[in-house]
Parts: structure tokens; sequence; C-alpha cells
């Protein structure tokens, strides 16, 4: 069994990020599809684009959502991602819990209440995909509007003995009923089921809509799109074992295990950190030959990057993880040379964005210059021109 490093394996995940070199301009859509970013806060998954392909803009994202070659919906942890639509069968179907035992896994916040009520994961999430259907046929609503419908119109389809419960207080927000509150809690598993997509805004508020009315049905692909899924993952933060998707996908172990093996014919078993993990076997020579890494980004909090689960690979140092990888209002990671260096935070201020970086460890003056360029260019995509950069 070939052993790999952490150079290696930082290396190998950062081509495979496309973070070595910027993609042209029209190889956005495929990036999406190699990283599949985040869109939390609203404008990261733009801005992880950005890292990665020449001239991105929020104009040019917003075209390309509207345009339907992006679709944006819930996914691995229950977060929207933005992924080509064309690839969306891998990103819903492919991640899609399917039995009782895989819901509670990926429902897991909403058990206790769904045991007290007596409601099992599999009915709330079947009523959760009805109840979206019916009431988004030809309209689009905010997730506050959607959730709270949904779960007055679901009210009366349950029996006696589920009502009280369903229609009383809410745990999780004193503004909600709790019926309301897990129907919120299913909304991801029905975007997984490809019935539910984000399309445009009411203000600064994402529209969800039918995804079979706003970008057509989701067809093709169902069957291999576990086993593609996880190659995707791999290609992105192997070498990994079963539990790092487990824990990147938001799922329960019992489904990692399931698409793992969809996958399992095409892996090759490496070892790392004193365990085995898995890569594609096609991608085994290029984790032993690592190429030299160049160059600065800036990247975004809930970078794709930085959605490893073995983050101590990303960042040995204990003290510099917790200054990255904060519960709330996290920075951005400033990679050199294909190291984390630094983190940073920006500001708006009028028609500038100031810039504020944070070194970790080594940041020579050799450094301010590339930063400098890449905080342009994050200003650029906000429209703004970049005014103060500080800490570097």
């Amino acid at each position: 069994m070939p052993k790999v490093t952490r150079e290696q394996i930082l290396v190998y995940r950062l081509h495979g990020h496309r973070l070595t070199d910027r993609a042209p301009a029209a190889d956005l859509t495929g990036v999406a599809g190699r990283c599949y970013p985040q869109n939390t806060p609203p404008g990261a998954a733009g801005l992880a684009l950005a890292a990665r392909v020449h001239e991105v803009t929020e104009e040019r994202i917003t075209a390309e959502l509207d345009g339907k070659r992006l679709l944006q919906a819930f996914g691995a942890r229950g977060a929207p991602h933005v992924f080509p639509a064309r690839d969306a069968a891998v990103f819903t179907r492919g991640l899609l819990p399917e039995t009782e035992e895989e819901l509670r896994a990926f429902l897991r916040g909403a058990v206790p209440s769904l045991d007290r009520i007596g409601l099992a994961a599999t009915d709330l999430a079947g009523l959760a995909a009805e109840a979206v259907k019916e009431i988004l046929d030809g309209t689009a609503l905010v997730k506050d509007d959607l959730g709270r419908r949904a779960g007055e119109l679901i009210t009366d389809r349950l029996p006696a003995g589920q009502r009280d419960g369903w229609q009383g207080h809410s745990p999780y927000s004193a503004q909600q009923f709790l019926g309301e509150s897990l129907v919120r809690f299913a909304l991801p598993v029905v975007s997984l089921r490809g019935i539910l997509c984000h399309g445009g805004r009411q203000g600064r508020s994402p529209l969800l809509r039918r995804t079979d009315q706003w970008a057509g049905a989701i067809k093709g692909g169902l069957e291999k799109a576990p086993g593609e899924l996880v190659e995707r993952f791999l290609r992105c933060y192997g070498p990994a074992t079963p539990a790092h998707l487990a824990e990147w996908g938001g799922i329960g172990r019992a489904q990692a295990e399931r698409l793992w093996e969809a996958a399992e014919p095409g892996l090759a078993e490496v070892e790392s950190g004193g365990g085995p993990r898995w890569v594609l076997k096609g991608e085994l020579g290029r984790l032993e030959s690592p190429e030299e890494v160049k160059g600065v980004r800036l990247l975004p909090p809930h970078d794709p990057y930085l959605q490893a689960r073995d983050r101590q690979v990303l960042l040995p140092d204990r003290d510099r993880r917790k200054a990255l990888w904060r519960t709330i209002g996290g920075p951005g990671a400033v990679l050199v040379d294909g190291d984390i260096r630094a983190v940073w935070r920006p500001k708006t201020r009028r028609r500038t964005l100031d810039v504020a970086v944070e070194p970790l460890g080594r940041l020579g003056a050799k450094h301010r210059a590339p930063i400098g360029e890449e905080a342009a260019r994050v200003a650029a995509f906000r429209g703004l021109e970049l005014g103060e950069l500080s800490g570097c």
C-alpha cells in the first residue's frame, strides 16, 4: 500500500479544486461541477468561483443562474450549493437519503421532535415533498413563507393524535409552530429529491421554486449518481474515507457506506496518518507525483477547499485552525504557495472594499503585492474598488 504525505495530499487537492491556476472564463460551469461551492453567506459561491476562474463577477453568476446553466439548491449539510444544471442528478439524487435510518441521520436535529409527536422521518419527507409541489405549482416563495404554508397544509393531513404536537410550540424558533420548523428541516431532502431549487430573488431573499418548472425535470444518470458523487468528492478531498464523506455530506455513516460501494471498484487504497484512505485509481499517479504550487488566492468563508473534514491536514496547528474555522462569523483564508498563511475579512465602505489580513504564520513583504491583486479581484467581483489593505 503506497504511503502519501501531507504535502502530496495538499497539492493533489489544490489541483482538484482548480486552485493552482485559474481556468478560462468559458470553463465556469465545469469548475462549479468540480468544486460544488456552498452559497452561504449569499455570494460565497461566486467568490469561490472567482478564486478559480477568470472574469467572474456577481452579474455573471446571476446571469448563469437565471439562464439555468447553473442551478442552486439545498444539498450537502442542508446548505444551498451551486452546481451545473447538467449535473443536477449527481448533486441531488446522488446524495439523497432513502431509508428511515438514513433520513434520521440527515435530519438529526429534528429527530427528538419527530419522536415526541410520533412521526417517522420518511413520513415527514413525503408530506413535505407533496406540500411543496402543491404550494409552488406556478409560483415561488421565500423560505419563511413556504415553511409556514407547508406546515399549515400538512396539519390537516395528519392523524388527530399527531396534530396537536405538530401545531404546538417549536423549540427551534419562538416565531414558528413545530410543524413549520420540521418542514424547514425537511426542505433539503425535498431538494435532493429533485423537487425544490432556488430561482430569482425577492429583494434580498432567494425565492424557492419547483425544479421541474424552473430548470426542467431532472433526468438521466440517476442510477450512476451515487458513484459519480463519490468520485467527484475524492477528486477534491481524496485520499479520504467513508467517514470523511459522511461528515462532508452531513449524512449518516450507513448512507456514506452505501454511496461508497457504488464507486468502490474504481478506488485504490493508500496509507496516510497511520491509517488507510482511498483515492481514484486513475488519480493515483497525480497524487504520488505532485507538482510545485505557486501563487496567492483569497478563499471566502465556507470555500469548498475549506470544507475538508480532516482540517488538521490543511492546518496542523490547532490554534490556527481555531482562528480559521469559527462557528459564527468565520474569516476567509489566504493561500500562499499552497499553504494557508493568513485569514482575511472584508469591510464595505461606500464604493470601496477594505481587506484586513491577519497572518497565521510567515508572511513576508513580498506577499503584499499578490495579496493586493487578489483583494482587488474580490472587490471587482462585488463591483467595488479596493480600499485599504491592512495586516500584510
